[in-house]
This record gives structure tokens, C-alpha cells and sequence, in this order.
């Protein structure tokens, strides 16, 4: 390969790399909603690996529920970062806002998940209180789950992505 080639690699490469970089500082997270779509950035500050995160919620009076796992099986890590993303169709809604309430529930084991979330109750935790607001369609929405099996879980809803970098108080 000719050096003028090898240049022209890395130059590319470099643009890219630059390109990645200002995308991920200038979009919370790296991810945009689309209009219809609203964005749940979740801050595992948790003392133990979890196993699963199931979420209860109510979307404008209509129950439902959803939940998240890793495909390959794993633990889902202490400290890690998810995100889950709902559309106006999921939600059913075709106002710009929805009236949201989740009640999370932590299964502290891998366990294949089932479409209808029943999980064994020894291995079944919920946070201690339902999470409730008014969310708008093309917004991000940040929280964080704190807590262990022990001492049970906490979800806050951050009003900023700082907040939840932070955990809170």
C-alpha cells in the first residue's frame, strides 16, 4: 500500500473518530428520540449484578409491561447504563405528551425472560415506590436504581443526564 493510501486512511479514520466524538457530546448518551419516540436513559447504581429489569407501567390509564435483559444471558453489571425507548404506538398514544407511572421490579437472577413477566418471588424485588410524570414525545428521561437485595431498590426520576451520572441526592 502506498503511503499517499495509508494517508488517506488515516485521515478517514481520524474524520470519523472526530465525528463519533461530537456526536456522543452534543446527544445525551449518543441517542436522539425521533418525535415520536421517548427515551428512558436508566443508571444502574445498584450494589449487586441484577439479573433482569422488569418495568410495570402505566401509559395514559393503560397497564402494560416490558422488561430488560441481556441476550447472551449474563448479568446485567451493577453500574451499567440502559436504555429503552417507546413509541407512540407502544404506548398507544397520539397526543405529544403521555401520562406515565412505572413501578420497576428487579429479578436479583438470570432467568429466562417470559412474556408474562411472573418471575419467582424469592428472586423478585420492587423498588419502593412507582415513578410517576408527564412525558413529552422527542425528550430523554433519566433514572437511576439504587439499592441492593438486602436493603431493597430505590428508582429516582433526574430532571438532568447529570443528575443521573450522579445518583441521587
Amino acid at each position: 500500500m502506498s503511503k499517499k493510501r495509508i494517508g488517506a486512511a488515516l485521515a478517514i479514520a481520524a474524520v470519523l473518530g472526530l465525528a463519533f466524538f461530537l456526536h456522543n457530546q452534543t446527544i445525551p448518551g449518543g441517542y436522539a428520540p425521533a418525535d415520536d419516540e421517548i427515551a428512558l436513559y436508566i443508571q444502574l447504581d445498584t450494589k449487586e449484578d441484577i439479573g433482569l429489569l422488569v418495568f410495570d407501567y402505566s401509559a395514559n390509564g393503560s397497564n402494560q409491561s416490558g422488561g430488560m435483559s441481556n441476550a447472551d444471558k449474563s448479568l446485567m453489571k451493577h453500574d451499567e447504563r440502559l436504555i429503552n425507548v417507546w413509541t407512540k404506538e407502544t404506548l398507544q398514544c397520539s397526543a405529544d405528551t403521555v401520562a406515565l407511572s412505572i413501578q420497576f421490579r428487579i429479578i436479583t437472577e438470570y432467568v429466562d425472560p417470559n412474556y408474562e413477566n411472573i418471575y419467582p418471588d424469592g428472586i423478585t424485588k420492587y423498588a419502593d415506590a412507582p415513578i410517576a410524570w408527564d412525558a413529552r414525545f422527542g425528550e430523554s428521561y433519566f433514572i437511576t436504581i439504587t439499592g441492593d437485595q438486602a436493603n431493597g431498590y430505590k428508582a429516582v426520576l433526574n430532571e438532568r443526564e447529570q443528575d443521573a451520572k450522579n445518583g441521587p441526592g
